[in-house]
C-alpha cells in the first residue's frame, strides 16, 4: 500500500474511538449503576486511568515495533513463541467473543423497538432462531466490509465514528435537560457508594467498563498499514481514551440523574431494563430520542464488531507468521496486506460462538476475563524490554518499571473479581489449546512438549494462584492478611513472568 493512501491520524483515532464506543455505551451505564450506584462514576475514572497508563506503555513498544497485531505479539517479541502463544490465544479468543456480542447487542435493541416483535427475536432472555439469523446477517456485513482491506474499512469507520460521537453527546444533553436530579446520586441509603468501596472495582469488571475501554489498543492491530505509525499511534491511543472517558462519564451522570427517584428507592439492583437508554428516554417522555437510540443500536455496536473482525483476522495472520497457527491460515492477498483466509476462519469461528451466549452482560463479563489475561502481557513485556534498554528507544512513561508493576497488581485484582468460574474456564481453555498447539508443532515428542511448557509455565501457575484466591474471596471473605498474601504472591509471579525463560528451539 502506498504511503499517501494509508490512513492518517484522524482515521487512527477513529479506529480506536469507534471500537470503544460500541455496545458499551448502550448498556454499560445501566449495569454500572446497578453494581455501584452513584460511585460508578469513580469506576469509569479508575478504569480509564489504568487503561491510560497501559496506552503509554503500548505506545513505547509500538514505536519500536511498528508491526500489525502488536498487542497479540507482545510476549512473543519479549520472551518466546510458546509463552507468546498463550497470551496471543487470549487476545484472539476475546476478539472472537466481542464480534458476535456486538451483533447480539444490536439484535437485543431491535427486539425492543416494537413489542409484538420481541418474542420472535428475543425470548426467555435469549435469542430465538430469527434473532440468531439477524445476528448472522449483521456479522455477514462485517465480513464483506473487511474483505477489501483497511482503506475501505477506515473510510466507513470514519463516518460511523462521527455518528457514534454525536449521538451519545446529543443523548446526554437531551436527557439532562429533560430530567436531572442531583439527589439521585445519594438517594439509596443516603450514600454515594451504598454497596461499599469494593463495588466500585466490581463494576469495572462486571458492568462492561473494562470491556468498553479495551478498544484502546485496536489501532496497533493495523500498525503496518498506517501512515507514520511512530507519531500517530501514541497520539491516537492517548487521545482516544480521553475522548471516550469524557463521553462515558457524562453519559453515566445523565443516566443516574434522570432515573425516577422511586426506582432508586427500591435499590440499585432492582433496576430492570432491556434497552436501558431507549427505555429511560421513553420513561421520561422523550419518545423521539428513544427512536434515535433504537436506530443507533444498529450503528454503534456494528461499527465495533466491524473493526474487531478485521483486527482479529490480523491477529491470526501474525500468529501464523510466528508459527503459532497452521501456515494455510496466512499468506497476504493482493494489496490488502493480510490473509483473507484468516478473515474467513475468524468469521466462521465467531459465528459458532453465537450459539453459546444469550445476553450482553454475560458476554461482557466473560470477555473481560480474557481481556485482563491478555492485558497482563503489556506490563510483563514492557518490563522485560526495559531490562534491555536498547529494545525501547523512546521513553514516554516516567518510572516505567514501577508503573508496570502497579498496573500488573491492578489487573490481577480485577482478574480476582472476575470470579472462580470464569477463571477456571479460561485456564481450562488455555491448557487444552496449548496442548493442541504443542502437538501440532512437535507431534508426540514428550521432551518437546515439556520444553514448551517450561517456556510458559509461569502464566499457568499465575492463573491457578488467582483462581485459588478468587475462591477464597468468595467463600471466606477477605482480610488484611488475605490481601497482603495476595499482593506478595502477585509480585513474586510478576518477576517470574518477566524472567520466564525459553527452552528448546525458541527465542528467549
Amino acid at each position: 500500500m502506498k504511503a499517501h493512501t494509508k490512513p492518517g491520524i484522524f482515521s487512527v483515532i477513529c479506529l480506536n474511538v469507534g471500537t470503544m464506543i460500541g455496545s458499551g455505551w448502550l448498556f454499560a451505564s445501566y449495569y454500572a449503576a446497578k453494581d455501584a450506584g452513584g460511585a460508578s462514576i469513580l469506576s469509569w475514572i479508575i478504569g480509564a486511568a489504568i487503561i491510560l497508563i497501559m496506552a503509554l506503555m503500548l505506545s513505547e513498544i509500538a514505536i519500536r515495533y511498528p508491526t500489525n497485531a502488536l498487542f497479540t505479539r507482545l510476549i512473543t517479541l519479549s520472551h518466546n513463541n510458546h509463552f507468546g502463544f498463550v497470551i496471543g490465544l487470549s487476545n484472539w479468543l476475546l476478539s472472537l467473543i466481542v464480534i458476535p456480542s456486538e451483533a447480539i447487542a444490536t439484535a437485543q435493541y431491535v427486539a425492543g423497538i416494537y413489542k409484538p416483535w420481541t418474542p420472535y427475536i428475543f425470548a426467555a432472555n435469549r435469542l430465538t432462531l430469527i434473532g440468531i439469523l439477524m445476528v448472522i446477517f449483521f456479522m455477514g456485513l462485517y465480513f464483506m466490509l473487511n474483505y477489501w482491506g483497511v482503506r475501505l474499512l477506515s473510510k466507513i469507520n470514519n463516518a460511523i465514528t462521527f455518528v457514534k460521537l454525536v449521538i451519545p453527546i446529543f443523548t446526554t444533553l437531551i436527557i439532562m435537560a429533560a430530567a436531572f436530579d442531583t439527589g439521585n446520586f445519594t438517594a439509596y441509603h443516603n450514600s454515594f457508594a451504598p454497596m461499599g468501596a469494593s463495588s466500585i472495582f466490581y463494576a469495572i469488571v462486571h458492568s462492561g467498563i473494562f470491556y468498553s475501554f479495551f478498544g484502546f489498543q485496536i489501532a496497533v492491530a493495523f500498525t503496518a498499514e498506517l501512515k507514520r505509525p511512530e507519531r500517530n499511534i501514541p497520539i491516537a491511543l492517548v487521545s482516544s481514551v480521553l475522548i471516550v472517558l469524557a463521553i462515558y462519564l457524562i453519559l453515566q451522570v445523565a443516566f443516574i440523574g434522570a432515573l425516577p427517584s422511586e426506582m432508586i428507592a427500591k435499590g440499585w439492583h432492582s433496576l430492570n431494563f432491556e434497552s436501558p437508554l431507549a427505555q429511560l428516554a421513553a420513561l421520561i417522555g422523550i419518545n423521539f430520542l428513544a427512536v434515535i437510540l433504537y436506530a443507533d443500536a444498529c450503528v454503534s455496536p456494528s461499527g465495533t464488531g466491524l473493526i474487531y473482525l478485521g483486527a482479529s483476522a490480523r491477529m491470526l495472520n501474525e500468529m501464523v507468521k510466528n508459527k503459532q497457527m497452521p501456515a494455510f491460515m496466512g499468506n497476504p492477498d493482493g494489496n490488502v496486506q493480510f490473509s483473507r483466509r484468516s478473515l474467513t476462519i475468524t468469521f466462521i469461528a465467531s459465528l459458532i460462538l453465537v450459539l453459546f451466549f444469550n445476553n450482553w452482560q454475560l458476554i461482557a463479563s466473560l470477555t473481560t476475563t480474557f481481556i485482563l489475561i491478555s492485558c497482563l502481557a503489556l506490563p510483563v513485556a514492557h518490563t522485560q524490554m526495559s531490562v534491555h534498554q536498547k529494545q525501547i528507544s523512546v521513553k514516554i512513561l516516567p518510572f516505567c518499571r514501577a508503573m508496570a508493576l502497579f498496573i500488573f497488581l491492578c489487573l490481577s485484582y480485577l482478574l480476582l473479581l472476575a470470579g472462580t468460574l470464569y477463571l477456571c474456564v479460561a485456564l481450562l481453555l488455555h491448557v487444552v489449546m496449548f496442548l493442541m498447539y504443542s502437538y501440532a508443532i512437535q507431534g508426540k515428542a514428550f521432551k518437546a512438549t515439556l520444553d514448551h511448557f517450561k517456556s510458559s509455565w509461569s502464566i499457568f501457575f499465575y492463573l491457578i494462584i488467582v483462581a485459588v484466591f478468587a475462591r477464597l474471596h468468595s467463600t471466606l471473605g477477605s482480610t488484611y492478611m488475605y490481601y497482603i498474601a495476595f499482593i506478595i504472591l502477585t509480585i513474586c509471579m510478576f518477576f517470574c513472568l518477566v524472567h520466564q525463560k525459553g527452552y528448546g528451539n525458541v527465542k528467549s
